[in-house]
């Protein structure tokens, strides 16, 4: 008889600490939840290892956006600085990364961006700002995957989610999307760490 061992590895969040902060998201005085995602080694899908920390964030209660721990001493009164939503950055990150993915980026392209970014984030970015996030990713010189692999840590399922669909609404913009482009998002939804019921039922989602 043969014995199956199955064994990997995936991301464990757990909470570290709570209390009130102004939500950059809600503009208002929010709870929030202080987060850390480890990696653990797995045994037949079991957490058993403890392995290396991918990130912390804190998550608003209220709207569920995360963003990075600095956010708690952030002060909309006294400082001028603008705090912006992991899953926001990431949403910008990606879809920019899958429409320069052929070497040309045209001005529907940039309409397309301009348009799902709205749809998702529910903000504008202009045209300046869709140029600003080129060059920022040419800049760090990242592809798609190894981008997703360094922000895993910072957004929890609702941003992972938002994520993957933005990249689904770039690759639908020609009106259809292709088996690879579809096997392509099951890879960037691997990066995300995304189970494969939770990408199916995202798809399932977008799709129905």
């Amino acid at each position: 008889m043969v014995f199956l061992i199955i064994f990997g590895t995936r991301g464990v969040t757990t909470p570290l600490a709570s209390g009130q902060f102004h939500c950059p998201g809600c503009d208002k005085k929010r709870t929030y939840v202080h987060k850390r995602v480890r990696r653990f080694f797995t045994l037949y899908f079991i957490p058993i290892i403890p392995l290396d920390t991918i990130g912390e964030y804190v998550e608003c209660q209220h709207c569920t956006s995360t963003y990075r721990p600095e956010v708690l001493d952030y002060d909309p009164v006294k400082s001028e600085r603008s705090m912006e939503a992991e899953f926001h950055t990431a949403v910008k990150r990606v879809m920019v990364l899958m429409m320069v993915a052929d070497g040309k980026i045209d001005d529907e392209e940039v309409e397309t961006i301009r348009l799902v970014y709205g749809k998702l984030a529910k903000g504008d970015l202009s045209k300046d700002d869709v140029s600003r996030e080129i060059e920022a990713s040419k800049a760090d010189g990242r592809g798609l995957r190894q981008y997703l692999s360094s922000v895993v840590g910072s957004l929890n399922d609702a941003g992972k989610e938002i994520v993957v669909k933005a990249a689904y609404f770039v690759a639908a913009a020609d009106g259809n999307v292709s088996t690879e482009e579809t096997n392509l998002l099951a890879e960037l939804a691997g990066a995300l760490e995304m189970s494969p019921s939770h990408f199916k039922t995202v798809m399932e989602k977008l799709t129905t």
